[in-house]
């Protein structure tokens, strides 16, 4: 018997094969919709936020790193700044170029600054100097009088100051100053009233002996040039980001004022020219040639 044209197996088939295509446009919707902006001024909460995405970063793909973060913090902003009235529509038009990307460009910025201010960095001889200067008199000071409350009996442990008279050189001095703070404060209430230094005076006493050990090394050894701290590494993780995303960037740019003009609207990343933001038709400071880094170019 034959099938009536109006029965539900008569259907056409194209149409049935274009009901899935029809139901995954709201799923494709959902996954551009994905990423928000992340938009933020503390530099702390930008720190944890984009540290743990660069996290993955290998260090052959890193960009060498041997500038200013606040200089390329600055340039994050003045890039968005210049973008922003363009952004929406020119994105509409690159769908390979992610819009929100470029929004967190300082915010990026930001965190990159954050992550350079934690990587230590040697102190001159001079600095060193310096903290010596207000350490040394300090503790042979406190040291004098931590004798005196020795042979006064005033000391719970009397064995940690013996401890401390031993021993010469720069480390062992900032050892000693640390050393020193510490059995005045264990001893606090028993010494009360019984010596003249302030707790603003010790502290001080171990701020520089801590900071002094952290600067002075030990004599004849030499420094892990190979080396790259953690801190230093997720900073040049960032920094890499940021160089990737600022080509993403110069793109959208292009777009809007082509070769010819971009430069004359568009901030290099590395620029040294500080301003207070790019508006249209403002011209921007041409940068050295050798300062850009060359953004990665995506596959």
């Amino acid at each position: 018997m034959a099938t009536p044209k109006h029965s539900k197996k008569a259907a056409n088939p194209k149409k049935a094969a274009a009901k899935p295509a029809a139901k995954a446009k709201p799923a494709a919707k959902a996954k551009a919709a994905a990423h928000v902006a992340f938009i933020t001024t503390d530099r702390a909460v930008a720190f944890k936020r984009f540290a743990p995405l660069v996290q993955d970063t290998p260090e052959d793909e890193l960009e060498h790193w041997h500038y200013d973060a606040e200089i390329v913090r600055v340039n994050t902003v003045r890039c968005f700044e210049a973008l922003a009235p363009h952004l929406d529509a020119v994105a509409a038009k690159m769908p390979h170029i992610d819009a929100n990307e470029i929004r967190e460009l300082p915010s990026l910025g930001l965190a990159l600054a954050f992550a350079d201010a934690r990587v230590f960095v040697p102190a001159s001889e001079q600095q060193i100097r310096d903290a010596q200067s207000r350490q040394r008199p300090r503790r042979r000071l406190a040291l004098a009088q931590l004798l005196i409350h020795k042979e006064m009996k005033l000391l719970e442990d009397t064995s940690k100051v013996d401890a401390i008279v031993p021993g010469r050189g720069g480390i062992d001095e900032a050892q000693d100053g640390v050393a020193c703070a510490a059995v005045f404060r264990d001893n606090a209430e028993a010494v009360a009233g019984k010596h003249p230094f302030d707790e603003a005076w010790l502290a001080a006493l171990a701020e520089d002996s801590n900071w002094l050990l952290a600067q002075l090394k030990p004599a004849g050894s030499k420094a892990n040039k190979a080396a790259k701290s953690a801190d230093a590494l997720v900073r040049d993780q960032l920094f890499t980001e940021t160089v990737r995303r600022y080509g993403q960037a110069k793109k959208v740019a292009v777009e809007v004022w082509g070769w010819k003009r971009v430069d004359q609207h568009f901030p290099a990343l590395l620029s040294r020219e500080i301003s207070r933001g790019v508006v249209e038709g403002a011209p921007v400071a041409e940068p050295a040639p050798s300062a850009e880094p060359t953004p990665a170019v995506p596959a």
